[in-house]
């Protein structure tokens, strides 16, 4: 009696036919679904960095001095001869970022000059993209009708900053300055491009500056804004100077800096799959902590990027992750069931190793999918 006791239970604890199609079957439904969210995720990306691609071209194919650019509904009165001004900015120092605010800061010259009397091109310049901090006159001189005046600046300037593949977007930063007084029918800009430039010392060094550029253009208000000076319908034409860089971010460190919490968490809900199932609160527990630190980790991320209307590469990682350790609890209640209802250790411990070997797998490959993707 006591062998054909032995003989049952060793036949109980031999994996059958049917327990090997369980667990193949199992894996394959894994690595699909990786496969499924990997594939939407990457066309997703694919897709937002074609966008920006094309962004990135005409940044290429700009003209630097484009002194006559204007938008189709721009109209200057024929005849109107504006006082032309040479405009250059030099950046000293790029200061701090706020991503979710949306705005940066900037240390920078700018330089006017101009022949004739009856303007103030430097006294009454504004950054319509920012606030100035600090504005202070350095130089000026006077050389027959010819004038010259340099100034230096402060301000912060405003930035949408786009969620949807960051950290491994470019962005573009841009000065965008105006004459608060004179239209663009008495004053016109025109692009100082070889004086202008980059202090390469004064830019943090995990902010790499792929191309910079300027250009001056004419913008319209669609509007008199109530001037009385103004015929019934006027519209109110400025001529804009505009000093754009297109940089990108630190993105292996700031990648690693927004998730290495979800990435842990992740690394402890594999410990699960070495733990009996039968210790239920270590083999459990790890994986509900897990998936708690999870949730911590997305808000942390949402603390750092500004809200976005469609599906970022952020949101890919995190919700990749979380559905990771909720997939690990599941596994670890089948793996119960086998080995607490079934009795079949052996099945259990074959199902515990696959399972960890497809899930570090697949969590990996996907990952790595994503981030090539949005990759320039």
């Amino acid at each position: 009696m006591m062998q054909e006791n032995l003989g049952l239970n060793n036949l109980k604890d031999t994996i059958t036919r049917r327990g090997y199609r369980f667990v193949i079957l199992w894996a394959v439904g894994i690595l699909l679904l990786y496969g499924i969210g990997g594939y939407i995720g990457v066309r997703t990306l694919q897709g937002y960095k074609a966008d920006t691609e094309k962004f990135r071209q005409a940044w290429i194919e700009s003209k630097t001095t484009e002194v006559d650019a204007q938008a189709p509904d721009v109209r200057i009165r024929p005849g109107a001869k504006p006082v032309e001004v040479l405009v250059g900015i030099y950046i000293n120092r790029i200061g701090e970022f706020s991503i979710r605010e949306g705005n940066w800061a900037a240390d920078f010259d700018i330089w006017f000059r101009w022949t004739g009397d009856g303007i103030k091109p430097g006294e009454n310049f504004n950054v319509v993209n920012g606030q100035i901090d600090l504005r202070e006159k350095k130089k000026r001189y006077v050389r027959g009708r010819e004038q010259y005046e340099r100034y230096r600046v402060k301000a912060r300037l405003t930035k949408y900053f786009d969620p949807s593949r960051f950290p491994f977007s470019y962005e573009a930063l841009t000065i965008q300055v105006e004459d608060d007084v004179r239209g663009a029918e008495t004053l016109r800009y025109v692009a100082d491009e070889p004086g202008s430039g980059i202090n390469r010392l004064g830019i943090p060094q995990n902010l790499k500056i792929a191309k910079s550029l300027v250009t001056v253009k004419l913008h319209n208000y669609v509007s008199g804004r109530g001037d009385p000076r103004l015929p019934a319908g006027a519209e109110d034409v400025h001529s804009r100077f505009i000093f754009a860089m297109l940089g990108s971010p630190p993105s292996w460190g700031l990648f690693g800096m927004m998730f290495q919490a979800l990435f842990a968490s992740i690394a402890i809900a594999f410990i699960a799959f070495f733990i009996k199932p039968i210790h239920v609160d270590p083999r459990f527990g790890l994986g509900v902590g897990a998936f708690f630190a999870a949730i911590g980790n997305n808000i942390f991320v949402g603390t750092i990027l500004p809200q976005a209307e469609r599906v970022t590469l952020a949101g890919m990682v995190n919700g990749i992750g979380l559905a990771t350790i909720f997939l690990t609890l599941v596994q670890s209640a089948i793996s119960l069931y086998i080995l607490d209802t079934m009795g079949r250790e052996e099945l259990r411990r074959f199902f515990d190793k696959v399972s960890f070997a497809v899930f570090l797998i697949g969590y990996a490959v996907v990952n790595l999918m994503l981030v090539l993707a949005a990759k320039p």
